[in-house]
């Protein structure tokens, strides 16, 4: 095998940070799934989209272990993504925690293509329109050499020993790799060597050490892996500070003994269940044995709660017989009752989604601190039993959802109510904690911005928290907003339609945003 050398594999970089992956890649994986302009192609029956770009983007080239995601995308450094700020700022090839085509199907790019009609289908099965071409080779403009980026296909993986000019490493790229004859014609213009071609650079015959590629190629990225990092920005929300304001709320009615059960009320995306496993993590120092985490569906019962019988088998014979048997909720506060210098959490999340008077039963009553250690009868075994003051609830409920059980009045008294509410500030310093690009950044704010100003009941910032560039913030539009968004006005679709509009706009925006 023969491999390229550092000096031409920099250089290939350089050149493609010019152009932009949005336009690029796809027509590239058009190009070697046979997609034209006559019939629909079934990518998925071919070479396949991300099947085919790992062969060439992928950090197991580099010997870069994947996300605990799975995901392991290695790619070079191009004009439509962050290179040249922030934590890996320089590095020319960047590791990403997503899957390449993913990233692109949703991205600003392809959507535009799809929706100006140059690209015709869904998903895997697409065909090229005649207006394709043009707007292809508007992109990417006649300076583009398709030797260098035949260099980045081959930079790592290297290529025979018998290639010896850019004719044979082409001719190698579309017979061995891609099984295809030629690049189809909406494409051809621009994937076809330069005339006359560049030289032909001196190439190597070993191969050199992944760590000297990498420490050339991405000083940063080797630098965090070698000080413990996965190459994925750690969560600095992994515990709750001292000063946290809910925590301080919560922390004075269990010190104080006036507030014993709590609900966190907001719309969906606002970190409810996140914030209520924080809360119970904090008081109990994380001790397993004090955390109780349940989720209340139209399923679940008084006797999934408290008490209920049980089948066994019975000890001689074939049948069955039925046990009464004390259940999750009532043996977690026995057990608070035992361990009285202890503090035990249980966290029940969509509360609302159960029918809380039946799943509660009298317990309901007793959850008031004015009524803790007074014992009380369980209507089945007939028991005396109480709640100790050491056993605090918090629970999660969307007050807006109306499709189980209300919250009612008799409820919400047993509860300190904490509102938590879509919130413009922690999202904005979010993003910029993780170095979202202003541009990008601010889009993100706008979308937020208009669905909270559109939605009744707001709509939560923790849809937008993973967004890095404009592709990502499409894929939350696309994948978790849209549809949201449309079930909200399915009575009123000219105010869908113009809120989609509105977003769409801020997706679409021009400009040469330094995207991630």
């Amino acid at each position: 095998m023969q491999y390229f050398q550092l000096n031409t594999i920099k250089r290939a970089i350089e050149h493609l940070q010019d152009y932009k992956a949005n336009w690029l890649i796809p027509a590239f994986v058009f190009s070697a799934n046979r997609v034209g302009t006559d019939d629909f192609v079934d990518m998925s029956k071919c070479l396949g989209t991300d099947q085919l770009l790992d062969r060439y983007f992928n950090g197991d080239l580099l010997g870069l272990p994947p996300f605990p995601s799975g995901n392991n995308l290695l790619r070079p450094r191009f004009k439509d993504m962050q290179w040249n700020s922030g934590e890996f700022a320089g590095d020319y090839v960047i590791r990403q925690d997503t899957k390449m085509w993913g990233n692109l199907f949703s991205s600003r790019g392809y959507r535009e293509m799809r929706q100006r009609g140059e690209i015709v289908g869904q998903r895997a099965i697409v065909r090229l329109t005649d207006t394709f071409q043009p707007h292809f080779e508007a992109e990417i403009s006649e300076d583009f050499c398709f030797e260098f980026f035949l260099v980045y296909l081959f930079a790592f993986k290297g290529f025979p020993n018998q290639i010896d000019g850019w004719d044979a490493l082409l001719s190698h790229l579309l017979a061995e790799d891609l099984a295809i004859e030629e690049i189809p014609s909406p494409c051809r213009g621009r994937f076809k060597l330069t005339d006359p071609p560049i030289l032909w650079p001196v190439v190597s015959s070993s191969r050199p050490t992944e760590a000297f590629l990498l420490e050339n190629l991405a000083p940063s990225l080797q630098r965090y892996l070698r000080e413990g990092g996965d190459g994925k920005r750690p969560d600095p929300m992994t515990t709750l500070p001292d000063d946290d304001p809910i925590y301080s709320i919560v922390g004075e009615g269990i010190s104080t003994g006036q507030r014993l059960a709590f609900l966190l009320a907001g719309p969906p995306g606002t970190g409810k269940t996140r914030y209520a496993r924080l809360l119970a993590e904090k008081i109990t120092d994380s001790a397993p044995e004090q955390m109780l985490f349940l989720q209340f569906h139209p399923a679940i019962g008084y006797d999934d709660f408290m008490e209920g019988f049980r089948p066994e088998k019975v000890a001689q014979g074939t049948g069955i017989q039925y046990r009464l048997d004390d259940r999750l909720f009532l043996k977690f506060a026995q057990a608070a009752t035992s361990s009285p210098d202890l503090t035990f959490v249980a966290v029940i999340d969509e509360l609302n989604r159960g029918d809380v008077a039946r799943v509660f039963g009298e317990v309901l009553t007793y959850l008031e601190p004015d009524y803790r250690g007074k014992e009380f009868t369980l209507p089945f075994s007939g028991k005396r039993v109480s709640l100790p003051r050491n056993l605090v609830l918090i629970a999660t409920a969307n007050p807006y959802d109306r499709s189980v059980t209300d919250l009612d009045d008799a409820l919400l008294r047993r509860f300190f109510v904490i509102p938590l509410d879509p919130d413009e500030a922690l999202l904005r310093s979010h993003l910029q904690s993780h170095d979202v690009h202003p541009s990008v950044l601010d889009r993100t704010v706008g979308v937020f911005r208009i669905l909270n100003n559109r939605l009744p009941h707001g709509f939560g910032h923790t849809t937008f928290l993973g967004v890095r560039s404009l592709e990502d913030l499409a894929s939350v539009w696309e994948g978790r907003v849209r549809m949201s968004l449309l079930r909200s006005f399915v009575h009123n679709r000219e105010t869908f339609d113009a809120t989609s509009i509105e977003i769409e706009g801020l997706l679409q925006a021009s400009g040469e945003e330094q995207e991630t």
